[in-house]
């Protein structure tokens, strides 16, 4: 053996992607000055270079020279121990070439990434998104997946929850996300969270995603509504309130101007078939024989507004100092309300109809003059079994118009 060469230390620890510089000694053992070549070998002769790649010794002289080892940060740089060797070859005698080698402790490092196949996806609620978990490390990672959202507005699952990436590789990842709350939207709503993959002892890598949300309900669409909706309002209130009113109002008084004129013509020809009428047979009622000029004409309205499956009734006594000759009886019942209808004097009973046979309205015919005295009581009483089909009154409604004529006393 000519030359001698070795590294100043025996094992030395190596981060990937930094720089070390080793020192290689080496020594003439020929009798004359000799020439070498100093040349990286073995399987990470890559990352190795020689500052001095040529150098010539005399007789047993020694010299040193730099060696520089940079392991590079990459998944193929596996952790664990790794040699550096280096060979020095005799220009003379090739042959003699030796080989100094090293050990370089290669530490882990991390490098772990989420990439986001589709960042931002756009649904009402719902929304799949997919992923990779890619290790650029040295060392094989085992991640758990992990959702994280400070505004509690995603929920949703991971499809595997976690993975195993060996270094250099990747694993595909599906998130099925899902809205929470909201469901009413006037407006499109941007959602914003994170995934992360973590493992105890690493540090954790996160990429960051969003669901558009389009509005289910436009403002448009709402105003719309609301401005219909406050018309049809306004004008039912209107109906209601004025229009009706005032249409069953005039209606009414234009009949009863209408009867006032026809009743003096009123005579059997005209009266329609005759409601349920009774007369209570115990009771003693006076009659009078009256002619057309007896009298001044004179007419008593009452009005019953009776609660569904109740009684009420309305009455009118006959003033001091006058008499009061019934000649002609009109029932209304507008609304077509059920019930029975009564009429009686001083309490007792001398006429009752069944609503149900009366539609509008119905003239008593054929009745007998009737003298009412002073004090005598009026009372026109009504029994609602139910209001008409066509009525949104809460009652029925019942009028009795009596015709006859008053004189004094």
């Amino acid at each position: 053996m000519s030359v001698q060469a070795w590294f100043s230390s025996g094992e030395i620890a190596a981060q990937p992607g930094s720089q070390l510089t080793l020192q290689l000694s080496i020594q003439n053992l020929n009798q004359s000055a000799e020439s070498y070549t100093i040349v990286p070998a073995g399987l990470n002769a890559s990352w190795t270079a020689v500052e001095r790649s040529s150098i010539t010794l005399f007789s047993g002289i020694q010299d040193v020279v730099d060696v520089v080892v940079t392991p590079p940060e990459a998944p193929t740089t596996s952790a664990g121990p790794a040699i550096i060797a280096v060979r020095v070859v005799p220009l003379s005698e090739p042959d003699d070439a030796v080989v100094a080698e090293i050990i370089l402790s290669i530490q882990p490092f991390d490098d772990r990434r989420i990439v986001s196949l589709q960042p931002v996806k756009r649904a009402r609620r719902r929304a799949t998104y997919e992923f990779m978990v890619e290790n650029h490390g040295n060392e094989l990672a085992s991640c758990r997946l992990k959702l994280v959202d400070t505004s509690e507005r995603i929920d949703g699952s991971f499809d595997p929850p976690a993975v195993g990436v060996v270094p250099g590789g990747a694993s595909l990842v599906q998130f099925k996300a899902k809205a929470l709350r909201g469901s009413f939207r006037r407006a499109t709503r941007t959602l914003d969270f994170e995934v992360e993959a973590e493992q105890q002892g690493h540090d954790p890598c996160i990429a960051s995603m969003s669901l558009v949300q389009s509005p289910t309900i436009p403002g448009a669409a709402i105003f719309r509504v609301l401005t219909a909706a406050a018309l049809l309002g306004g004008l039912t209130a209107a109906w209601f309130g004025v229009i009706r009113p005032e249409i069953r109002d005039a209606a009414t008084d234009l009949v009863d101007e209408r009867i006032a004129e026809l009743a003096p013509e009123f005579d059997d020809r005209t009266a329609p078939a005759p409601a349920t009428t009774a007369v209570d047979d115990d009771a003693t009622i006076e009659t009078a024989n009256v002619g057309d000029s007896d009298g001044e004409p004179s007419f008593i309205r009452l009005t019953v507004d009776a609660p569904i499956l109740g009684t009420a009734d309305a009455s009118q006594p006959i003033g001091e100092g006058i008499t009061f000759d019934m000649t002609d009886i009109r029932v209304e019942n507008s609304l077509n309300d059920t019930g029975i209808a009564q009429l009686f004097i001083n309490g007792v009973q001398v006429f009752q109809w069944s609503l149900s046979n009366i539609r509008g309205q119905y003239f008593e015919p054929r009745i007998t003059p009737i003298r009412l005295q002073p004090g005598d009581n009026l009372t026109f009483s009504v029994r609602c079994d139910a209001k008409g089909t066509t009525s949104t009154a809460d009652t029925c409604s019942t009028r009795i118009n009596i015709g006859g004529r008053t004189r004094p006393a």
